[in-house]
Formats: structure tokens, sequence, C-alpha cells
């Protein structure tokens, strides 16, 4: 439940993906969601609302019904940029919130009591920004910020070109709300390709954990379904697959091979619209393959 003053969350994906090749870093897949879903999933609950900071052409967004905020000030100069634009977007669309909270698009795994954690660091500190950190490591652009620092917050970044978060921050005072890094970091940050397969890993791990909780105090054995249906074409593969899943229980996983290009966007359709997960999806010489996992659903 929240129990926080309302609050704004901005979702800061306005960069360049320099370190993953150009790619859309934001529309990236993890356990078959992007991970613009994962980190809008996780902090709406603790929101009045949400907005995504992208530039370029906001179309590819389309599907998350995010309003897109592009930087109000040229030439890419940093997620500063972005917490500006929030914050200006906030005051013309949302004069009664007095707050933002600002996440990178790249952290899949924040806390889901982070925005209560970084009210309540300020509110104790009595410090106008708040930001979290994991361990000693802070997390600048994970913060909580008033609106009404917008003005001070532009003559920095236009009159005076500061460009870190950090330099900008220190001219205020500063609350942190810290999260122990053991055994993962909330705050795990996707920059590369390796470490979107480290994601996957530390996911998976997770994922683990909840089944084994969710088993506690017996044991229960999952399986492993394989399906190759090489050489069909659509919808059966669809069907097909349909059938496999209703027909297994909660945790077990299907392994399906496909040689028909459709099934790469008519399966994880499918997974969606039955409300299982897909795990991993991959594409080589010979067709594409996907791992499935059954979830639980109401009888």
């Amino acid at each position: 439940m929240v129990s926080h003053p309302s609050t704004l969350g901005v979702i800061l994906a306005g960069g360049l993906s320099r370190r993953m090749g150009g790619v859309e870093k934001t529309l990236l897949r993890l356990q078959g969601r992007t991970l613009l879903e994962h980190v809008a999933h996780r902090l709406a609950p603790q929101c009045e609302s949400l907005i995504l900071n992208a530039n370029g052409n906001a179309s590819r967004f389309d599907e998350t019904s995010l309003p897109v905020v592009p930087d109000s000030v040229p030439d890419y100069p940093g997620p500063l940029a972005g917490i500006l634009a929030a914050m200006e977007w906030a005051a013309s669309n949302k004069p009664f919130v007095e707050w933002i909270v600002s996440t990178p698009s790249d952290t899949p795994f924040i806390p889901l009591d982070l925005v209560d954690r970084l009210h309540a660091a300020r509110n104790n500190s009595r410090s106008a920004v708040a930001c979290a950190a994991s361990g000693s490591q802070p997390h600048y652009t994970t913060a909580l910020w008033p609106i009404s620092l917008r003005d001070h917050l532009r003559q920095a970044l236009v009159s005076e070109d500061i460009r870190r978060v950090e330099d900008w921050v220190k001219r205020h005072d500063l609350a942190m709300a810290s999260w122990p890094n053991e055994p993962s970091d909330p705050f795990f940050n996707i920059n590369t390709p390796d470490d979107l397969r480290a994601a996957t890993m530390l996911s998976n791990a997770l994922l683990g954990s909840k089944r084994l909780a969710q088993d506690a105090p017996g044991e229960q054995e999952f399986a492993m379904v394989e399906l190759d249906l090489s050489g069909l074409k659509c919808p059966l593969p669809v069907l097909r697959t349909r059938k496999a899943l209703l027909s297994m229980k909660p945790g077990d996983q299907l392994h399906v091979i496909c040689t028909d290009p459709l099934a790469g966007i008519d399966i994880p359709n499918l997974v969606r619209e039955l409300g299982d997960t897909l795990l991993e999806q991959q594409r080589n010489e010979t067709g594409i393959s996907f791992l499935i996992l059954r979830e639980e659903h109401p009888a």
C-alpha cells in the first residue's frame, strides 16, 4: 500500500546505448519481457503514474501506453536532461504532484519498496533529494527529486554545462536509502551483452528460489517437455504449443523447436495470451527455439 506523497515515476531511456552497439537497450528481452516492461511492472504500483523519457521516434514505444517525454535540452546531455524533462512535464501535466522518482530503464530488479524508502530517507534527514544505494555504492539516477528544483536544474544544464548527476546532486542536501547487494544487487544494470546474459542467470536463480519457496515444505518435481515442430507451417506450431502448455502443470518448462519464421511472432503472442513466461527465444540457421515456463493460473 502506497503511504508516501504522490510521486510521478520517470523511466530514463534517453541514452544512445553505445555499449550495446546502438541497439535499443530498453526493448531487449529478459525472460520474455522487455527491460522496460520489467522496470514499469515494478515501479508502477509505487507511483501516481509513469512516464518514459526517450528521444527519437516515440512510435517504437507504442505498445507501452506510457507518455513518452523527450529531453527539453538538445544534444543528449545525459540523464540530468531526462530528470529535467520529467520535472517540467509534471509541472505542466500533474500540478498536484510535487515529487518525481527516476530510475534507469536497464535495472529490471529494482525494489518494490523503492519509493517508500526514498521518501522515508528524505523525511528522516530533512533532505531535498534522496538516492538509492546498494551496499556503499550510490545510484544517483535512481532517486527522488522535488519538482521545485526544476529551474535550478535547467540553469545547471544550460548555463553551467553540468552533465554528471553526481555533480548536481551534491549541491543539495542528499539522503541515502541503502539495500544489501548480497546475494544479488537490486540495482544491477544492463549495459552490455554480457550483462544481459548475467541478468538472465540472476533472473533464473530468483525464479528458482521463488519456486522452491512456493513448494516448501514438500518437494515437487518439475518436468522439461521437448516439442519438435520442425517442418510444420503456422498455425500448426501455435496449436501444438497451446495443446502442450495446457496439459502441463505449473513450474513445468516446454522447449519448442520450429522452422516456420512466423512462429517467432505467433508463439510469443500465445505465451502472453496464456499468461505464461517466455524464458528464452533463440534463432539460428535452422530455425527458432523457445523455452516456456508454465505458470500457475486460477482454476
